[in-house]
């Protein structure tokens, strides 16, 4: 491999923590485009991702290695109403240095993230 001094192999990875809501009120074509948005993201960003899934509580905590998050496996289940509180304290217990909230906007948020 070729090697310049000063440089290294390494390059600061991004955090990105994706939070998907998944109440009632979202049907399945939605949450497939939600899916490819978060996919599309990782990919251009190459950030390691943190998925959390939940409506008025966290269902499901995923993590995917930087620019790898395959959607296509994980199942989005909820139905539920929707409460973002849990999702965003949940994606702020990992730091992230971006966050993104896929949702239909109905619901509280009792949360000012860092």
């Amino acid at each position: 491999m070729p090697w310049e001094t000063g440089f290294g192999g390494q390059k600061p990875v991004p955090r990105l923590a994706a939070m998907v809501d998944v109440p009632g009120s979202i049907d399945e074509a939605l949450m497939e485009r939600f899916a490819t948005e978060v996919e599309a993201i990782t990919r251009r960003l190459e950030a390691g991702l943190v998925l959390v899934i939940g409506d008025d509580r966290v269902r499901r905590v995923a993590r995917f290695e930087p620019g790898r998050s395959d959607l296509r496996e994980i199942a989005f289940d909820g139905g539920g109403g929707t409460d973002f509180t849990p999702l965003l304290e949940e994606a702020d217990r990992h730091r992230p240095d971006l966050a993104i909230v896929l949702t239909d906007l109905d619901g509280p948020a009792r949360l000012k993230p860092r």
